[in-house]
């Protein structure tokens, strides 16, 4: 995979530029899409641009937490060598909240990684692209914004001012936003500052629950970046505005849960939209097809945690079997009404904590399946989806990582290596947090045991 790097030349026009910036941030995204790497000084910025930063490859092979999983075979076995990396063009932006002493780059690591979830996605986009498509993407993200809790932890408490009755529907209303006014002005204050096609902001149904759309990319890697990107914008608006912000799948059993929607397309070199037809083309009915069928296979990339899989429950527009429709909402992959150029698939599965950069590799390897095998994706659901028969995805942690690993589909896309590593990575952390006994334990057991 090769990458545009960031020149001596462009970081002294951008420090000219942002005489305020004392501190860069250089980080990669792991398999769990939580940016990892290092801090520097202003003065050190040139010095990394002509040379590049050193970083261990085992960020490849850490849980969310950041321990090394040496269960996957890549810790002590490899010797945890550095490896070097560089700062990828066009990333390097400030973050102009509290006086914007601080400022951020995307690396990545020299030579080609079977672990790093971007090349992962970039090997599917390949896919495509040499065939003269391109994989046209847009993220959308639901979020809570929450009370800063006094001693550093999370609090599920709303901000001053919001309700925490899930009783009170406040979806698509105005007086949360407004109420918020000052920390939605940063995220697009910063977004605008870094280039980020921020788009739409609405209230969802959730206490404080918000969804910020992003526009289209025909570029499926700087699409899925704009998503983690837009994660760390929102983070930075909410400690600007003594909050907290948490792209958590489920964080109450009561509320909502948050969810990643990705809109994809497919367009020539002609820019023709490949998907349009009557009322859609053949080449997109088989793209259906093959997100229906593989749909189980990647359960483990729509659900990377054990808290995600608390987010599949009935009513609550969270699919658990692979329908497909026209504007309806109760459906896996649905096709939202619109003009024929934007024809395109709206997978709905994901959580919001996703790693988008696997997210969309999934969906590009399950189109592209279906694509060549030429798969018919059947009837199109109509009315509620939950009530149509279907085989059900595995909506257990355990069963959606067992379908993961064995999978031939995943095999060819992902390869074997990082098949199989992702599966050892999220199988000792899914051990470690069932091993932990809560205090539900204590409320439920412990009196009649």
């Amino acid at each position: 995979m090769t990458e545009q790097l960031l020149t001596v030349a462009d970081a002294k026009a951008f420090l000219e530029k942002n005489p305020t910036v004392q501190w860069i941030d250089l980080f990669l995204f792991d398999l769990n899409g939580v940016p990892r790497g290092k801090r520097l000084r202003r003065g050190d910025l040139l010095g990394v641009a002509e040379g590049g930063i050193m970083l261990p490859a085992s960020v490849f092979i850490m849980d969310p937490r950041g321990n090394c999983v040496e269960e996957t075979g890549r810790l002590w076995e490899t010797g945890d060598p550095d490896r070097p990396s560089r700062i990828l063009a066009g990333t390097l932006v400030p973050v102009p909240v509290n006086g914007t002493t601080h400022a951020q780059a995307v690396i990545s690591l020299e030579g080609n990684d079977e672990l790093d979830p971007r090349g992962v996605l970039a090997k599917q986009v390949e896919r495509f692209t040499s065939k003269g498509q391109t994989p046209v993407c847009a993220v959308e993200l639901e979020f809570y914004v929450t009370r800063k809790c006094p001693n550093g932890g999370f609090s599920l408490v709303p901000p001053a001012g919001l309700s925490d009755d899930p009783e009170r529907p406040m979806t698509f209303q105005f007086e949360e936003m407004d109420t918020l006014g000052p920390f939605i002005d940063d995220i697009y204050r910063i977004g605008e500052a870094q280039g980020l096609p921020v788009d739409a902001v609405m209230q969802e149904s959730g206490p404080g629950q918000f969804e910020i759309n992003l526009k289209h990319r025909a570029d499926p890697l700087q699409a899925t970046l704009d998503g983690l990107l837009l994660k760390r914008a929102v983070k930075a608006a909410a400690l600007a505005n003594n909050l907290n912000a948490t792209f958590m799948a489920k964080p109450h059993h009561d509320w909502s849960g948050s969810g990643m929607h990705i809109h994809v397309s497919i367009i020539d070199k002609d820019g023709k939209n490949l998907f349009a037809g009557d009322p859609i083309s053949p080449m997109f009915r088989n793209a259906i097809g093959g997100l229906k069928e593989t749909m189980g296979d990647f359960m483990a990339i729509w659900a990377q945690s054990a808290n995600a899989y608390r987010r599949y429950v009935p009513k609550s527009y969270v699919s658990m079997a692979p329908h497909w429709g026209y504007n309806n909402r109760t459906v896996a992959l649905r096709i939202p009404g619109g003009s024929p150029k934007a024809t395109r698939i709206e997978h709905r599965v994901a959580g919001a904590d996703a790693n988008p950069y696997l997210v969309v590799a999934a969906i590009l390897a399950g189109m592209h399946h279906g694509i060549a095998n030429k798969i018919d994706p059947g009837p199109a659901a109509e009315g509620n989806a939950e009530a149509i028969a279907a085989t059900p995805l595995p909506t257990a942690w355990n069963l959606a990582l067992d379908k993961f690993s064995q999978s031939p589909v995943v095999r060819d896309a992902f390869g074997a290596g990082m098949q199989d590593v992702f599966t050892r990575l999220k199988q000792t952390e899914r051990a470690e947090f069932e091993r932990i006994v809560t205090s539900l334990d204590h409320l439920w057991y412990a009196q009649v045991a």
